[in-house]
């Protein structure tokens, strides 16, 4: 799951970010405190399902309230069907005389 945001006014204090994302019937991974950058991709999610994520800024002076979005993760690609080399044809059609 990829996230990427545009930080708002940080008051002159150095800014982090605290990233987590909960969804049902899958352990949520652990939050994610972004130093640097206003993007990050979440791991080890479960294919097509929905995860609430929630954002906060944090600097000296505290947390910033949180947002909050809903996102879906994408299924899996499927394999493509094994390719099999076609039967060799011996010249003459492959018939017996």
């Amino acid at each position: 799951l990829s996230l990427a945001w545009e930080p708002g006014w940080d008051g002159g204090l150095a800014q982090h970010f605290l990233l987590r994302a909960d969804g049902p019937d899958a352990p949520p991974p652990p939050a994610h405190l972004v130093t640097s950058g206003f993007s990050l991709t979440l791991g080890g999610l479960r294919p097509e399902t929905p995860y609430d994520v929630t954002v906060r800024a944090r600097n000296a002076r505290g947390d910033s309230a949180p947002v909050r979005l809903r996102a879906v993760t994408s299924a899996l690609p499927e394999a493509p069907p094994p390719v099999w080399p076609a039967p060799e044809v011996p010249p003459g059609g492959g018939e017996d005389p």
